[in-house]
């Protein structure tokens, strides 16, 4: 072979071995170079944040080295910037179920979305995807087109059906209790039945749906156009008329929780608990939740949220007590970031 110089060269000489490539260096992730690897010693998480009490490693970032075991971070609260409800210990038998390490508790986590879906308040809407979905003989994937929605249904049971989700919160809590062990039979009937009480007592949420019921029935004896929303700021509002006229509806004193919302008015985010229209109960509407609804959580994850406690909601904001923060939103990833953090005093 020529090569442009005149220069014969064996094309032999020219090729190089594969064995005399220079070969890339191994990871060091693969097993083969588990003899090189080393350990990295974080220390204690002992090191408590001045603004919210969660534990930090003392290798963290922080304004200033801890001192006497604390410091100030930005990760957990913004150093002391973000004022959002403590978490409550969970409520008995919840507590003991999450928590305990005999049969019928490792049964009830194994089975946690099972049992979240027959205490949950609201449906889930998605529009399925009908493709093979079985790979292998014990795993199957769940495949939608889209997102998932959650759905407020209405008050009443249709044309005599089975009541469902929220609405079966409005019977007496043994029938209600009854009703879920009949459809769910494989499930401890015994923990149904102490989680229904459990809900009764502790759920804020539940009184919410008990006080539309009673204002719609009061209010269906005098007018046939109206709806009972709950909206963003978790007020009962009716709205009626032509005009579509709001007011706010009297509650009792456990559900006179008010959050702050920058609209004042009907808005996307409402959710219509009951709707009457020219007389009659309208008991085929469903109302889309809002993610940013403070009811959005806790309304579906029941089982979390034993409480009904708000998730985050726009009206959320920093503590700008000396006014030099250019924005005081509390943004969605800074309040679950604030959850996340491991605290001495939360469960």
């Amino acid at each position: 072979m020529a090569s442009p110089g005149g220069n014969n060269l064996n094309i032999q000489e020219a090729l190089i071995a594969p064995d005399q490539l220079a070969q890339p260096a191994a990871s060091l992730a693969f097993l083969s170079q588990k003899a090189k690897w080393t350990s990295h010693e974080l220390g204690r998480m002992n090191i408590k944040c001045t603004g919210c009490q969660a534990l930090h490693w003392a290798s963290e970032s922080s304004a200033k080295a801890p001192r006497d075991g604390m410091a100030s971070y930005e990760s957990c609260c913004k150093h002391g910037k973000v004022k959002v409800e403590a978490m409550r210990p969970l409520p008995e038998p919840l507590n003991a179920l999450m928590s305990g390490d005999d049969a019928r508790s490792r049964a009830f986590r194994v089975n946690l979305r099972r049992w979240n879906k027959e205490f949950a308040f609201t449906s889930l809407k998605f529009n399925m995807d009908n493709e093979r979905n079985e790979i292998g003989t014990n795993f199957q994937l769940f495949q939608i087109h889209g997102a998932i929605y959650h759905r407020q249904g209405p008050l009443v049971p249709v044309g005599g059906r089975d009541a469902l989700y929220s609405q079966i919160y409005l019977y007496d809590p043994a029938y209600a209790a009854q009703e879920r062990s009949r459809r769910a039979s494989d499930l401890d009937a015994e923990i149904i039945r102490s989680l229904t009480l459990m809900l009764q007592e502790s759920n804020s949420m539940i009184r919410y749906y008990l006080t539309a019921r009673e204002r719609f029935a009061e209010i269906a004896q005098a007018e046939d156009n109206f709806h009972i929303i709950l909206n963003p700021r978790l007020e009962l509002v009716l709205e009626h008329g032509a005009d579509l006229r709001r007011e706010n509806l009297p509650t009792a004193d456990e559900v006179s929780m008010i959050l702050p919302e920058e609209y004042g008015t009907t808005g996307f985010r409402d959710i219509v608990l009951a709707r009457r229209v020219n007389g009659e109960d309208d008991t085929n509407s469903f109302t889309l939740i809002d993610p940013n609804h403070a009811s959005y959580l806790p309304l579906h994850y029941v089982i979390l949220f034993p409480y009904g406690e708000p998730g985050w909601h726009w009206g959320r904001t920093l503590d700008n007590g000396n006014g030099g923060l250019q924005t005081s939103r509390l943004s969605q990833r800074t309040f679950y970031r604030f959850h996340l953090h491991t605290r001495l005093n939360e469960p």
